[in-house]
């Protein structure tokens, strides 16, 4: 009864994992039927966007979703997310069933799954306050756009509205960071679209961090971002945890965005390697489509490549970074000095090999703690929000320009423009270009062509000043690129070294040259001492879809009447494939040692007796694996069969020797009687349940603990020595497991 009982439970808990409720798009057929008055709909300030910019208000995207069709879809949901009406859907949870039901209403497109789960900056802060500089009114982290020359001439980012699309705002309706922002009256509009309320200022501090970077103040009078005279749209998109609901929300908070006036979006998050794969970020998500609309919309859209740079089974960005009119930004090190990639910002190109990141920021910075103070963090989260405010004051410049063209001089105007790499995009913007105030560079290098391969030759080296060199072929996709040192006797790429590439791309302090490429080389192998270089090729995609690893095992098999604390030993390899939800499989060596309580003797020498089994399996185990929640934590559910290999069992006998009158006559010893068995006492089968909880660190290793319930005996026969089947040990244990995946 127990068994089936166990059995039973675990049935159910599998086809609760199969049936559970999943998030979809409901697309709909048309908008008939419905009407619209973009006067009484839009803010005067998204009107006057859309007269700028030459759009048309009464597009019919801009047009609601039938009301109908909603009622009706929303009688099949277990919750309805939200609409959208530029995608002419509802974001709802239903079970796979009823999604099937929907698809079959006549006014139904189509039903698509979502399957996405945010990503937000990877955020370290320090544990002491930052030490600040009361003699200067720019922190480094807007002094790398050329700030000052946005100060001197009074550009702030006013007259223009921002929208931060994030996971929460906490402080910042009291934070001193905003108090200039607060007190001028300039965040215009907050909604939380998870809780549907208008109340942002608590939850997730990312949003806080990121804002902060936009527009805060120091407590020296420091900005800290540079549209520090801004408005501004609070939306809190994300919650934690929450797999597939944020896309749902993501897009109803840019259409929010649109009808409030927005001018520029920040998103310091998106949607990669927990839910896609690589060749999913062709800018073709529905949160891509939907970044794409805002900008035919007027909108200009800044979002973080993402956080995989040290990831190589994910060399890509996320989505919607990857949105063909996407400021898709990367960071690099907080230095004023030196120009480096920082580790974690992703490479590009996208999937289908257009130019990502566009542009580059600082990926370390000071921000606002919603504590009150002031600390540091890392991650692309912050160097987006540096580039939307840069966005704002550059656009201040230049009102009559689209959110296209902004793009285009934002990219122009970058300090290596018109060089790019995947690593660097065109480099950091800079205000100078739209102030007037570029000086004309010296070009300090040249390329001279030789009969085997291009000489690079320097006029002058600068220090700390770095050569970056791009290998383009014929479809003006790079086939390699890296960053190095200027040398006195020049750099020597030969054609061979060249391999492919048909044009041969260089920057040096500012100034940029190129020239073609005559090498017939197999392929490029230019070499590096720096992290930057990269081939340009997208991973395998079948090694990107199993995760494989190594994991050793320890548990203790829990005591009963007969048995002491046992213990088990396993070294494996297991497979799996998917995303946040995996299915596997593993093999294992499986060492066990069962250890019995001392008995009663029953001659009088005999002082106790103590049997010990030990067994060697090797074990087959299927499974599944849920991501639970965001940063690494994981459960797994599994079943395993395994083949007893082999099996000894030995009886210990503790002697001592009495006289008559129960006096000691000989010194003590142990008797050892060992059996080899085989499946006479010992069951040739072992089946049970694992479970396990891990959590990752590193990216690569999975530290957890791990239960397992016994379904079959182990003893299956009577036995003089240890007992009848009743006495089998215990069916339960626990313990540890390392999972190293590779």
């Amino acid at each position: 009864m127990q068994k089936l009982f166990i059995t039973s439970v675990i049935a159910l808990i599998f086809n609760v994992a199969m049936a559970q409720n999943n998030t979809y798009w409901v697309f709909f057929t048309d908008k008939n039927d419905t009407s619209f008055d973009p006067y009484e709909y839009f803010d005067a300030k998204a009107i006057a966007r859309y007269e700028q910019c030459g759009a048309d208000l009464y597009d019919i995207s801009n047009y609601p979703v039938n009301s109908t069709y909603v009622n009706t879809v929303s009688g099949y949901c277990s919750e309805v997310l939200g609409e959208s009406r530029w995608l002419n859907a509802l974001g709802v949870d239903a079970t796979a069933e009823n999604a099937a039901l929907i698809a079959q209403l006549p006014f139904v497109a189509k039903v698509q799954q979502i399957s996405s789960e945010w990503v937000e900056a990877s955020v370290v802060t320090t544990d002491e306050e930052v030490e600040i500089d009361p003699d200067n009114i720019l922190t480094d982290q807007v002094k790398r756009f050329g700030g000052e020359y946005f100060l001197a001439k009074g550009i702030d980012g006013t007259g223009m509205r921002i929208c931060v699309l994030d996971g929460g705002f906490p402080g910042v309706d009291t934070h001193p960071a905003f108090k200039h922002i607060r007190d001028d009256h300039r965040i215009i509009a907050t909604y939380n679209f998870p809780n549907k309320k208008e109340d942002v200022y608590g939850w997730s501090s990312h949003g806080t961090m990121v804002l902060s970077c936009i527009a805060g103040i120091n407590a020296d009078g420091q900005k800290m971002g540079l549209a520090t005279g801004a408005e501004f749209l609070l939306a809190r998109t994300e919650i934690n945890p929450e797999p597939f609901k944020e896309e749902i929300w993501w897009e109803m908070g840019a259409e929010w965005a649109d009808k409030n006036g927005a001018n520029v979006i920040n998103s310091s998050l998106g949607y990669g390697k927990q839910r896609y794969w690589t060749k999913d970020m062709d800018g073709q998500s529905y949160v891509a489509k939907a970044a794409n609309k805002a900008v035919e919309k007027g909108i200009l859209i800044c979002c973080s490549a993402g956080n995989e740079g040290d990831d190589r089974h994910w060399m890509t960005i996320v989505t919607p970074s990857d949105a063909e009119n996407v400021i898709c930004v990367g960071g690099i090190n907080d230095d004023l000095d030196r120009y480096r990639h920082i580790s974690f910002s992703s490479y590009g190109p996208s999937a289908d090999k257009r130019m990502k990141p566009n542009v580059v920021a600082f990926g370390h910075a000071q921000v606002a703690a919603p504590s009150g103070g002031f600390t540091e963090a890392d991650g692309t989260s912050f160097s987006s929000p540096l580039t939307t405010g840069f966005a704002a004051c550059a656009w201040q410049t230049r009102r009559d320009l689209t959110a296209l063209q902004m793009k285009d001089e934002i990219e122009k105007s970058c300090d290596l423009y018109p060089y790019f790499d995947y690593a660097f995009g065109y480099g950091v913007p800079q205000a100078a270009y739209f102030t007037g105030d570029i000086e004309e560079k010296v070009p300090l290098f040249n390329l001279v062509q030789e009969k085997d391969g291009i000489r690079i030759t320097f006029k002058e080296i600068v220090e700390n000043q770095y050569v970056f060199i791009s290998v383009e072929g014929d479809d003006g996709v790079l086939l390699g690129y890296y960053q190095t040192e200027a040398k006195p006797r020049g750099i020597i790429l030969k054609n061979k070294d060249l391999g492919q590439g048909k044009k041969l791309n260089v920057s040096y302090c500012g100034s940029y040259a190129t020239c073609p490429v005559s090498g017939n080389g197999d392929e490029i192998c230019l070499l590096t001492d720096e992290k930057t270089s990269h081939n340009g090729t997208m991973p395998n995609i079948r090694k990107e879809n199993w995760q494989s690893s190594f994991y050793i095992r320890y548990d203790v098999i829990l005591p009963n009447n007969t048995w002491n604390v046992s213990n088990h030993l396993a070294l494996g390899l297991r497979s799996l494939y998917g995303k946040a939800y995996k299915l596997g499989f593993g093999i294992s060596f499986d060492f066990n040692n069962f250890i019995t309580k001392d008995s009663i003797p029953e001659v009088i020498y005999v002082n106790s007796r103590k049997t010990t089994m030990k067994n060697t399996q090797i074990r087959l185990e299927l499974m599944q694996r849920i991501e639970i929640i965001r940063n690494g934590l994981m459960w797994d559910l599994g079943v395993y069969g395994g083949i007893n290999c082999t099996r000894n069992i030995h009886l210990v006998e503790k002697v001592k020797w009495y006289d008559e009158n129960g006096n000691q006559t000989h010194p003590y010893n142990e008797k050892v009687v060992t059996n080899l068995r085989g499946c006479k006492d010992m069951n040739l089968f072992e089946y049970g349940i694992n479970t396990r909880l891990y959590y990752t660190l590193l990216g690569q290793i999975n530290l957890g603990v791990s239960g397992t319930y016994r379904l079959s005996d182990v003893i299956t026969k009577k036995d003089p020595i240890i007992g009848t089947p009743d006495n089998n040990p215990s069916p339960w244990s626990v313990g540890l497991e390392v999972e190293l995946l590779f």
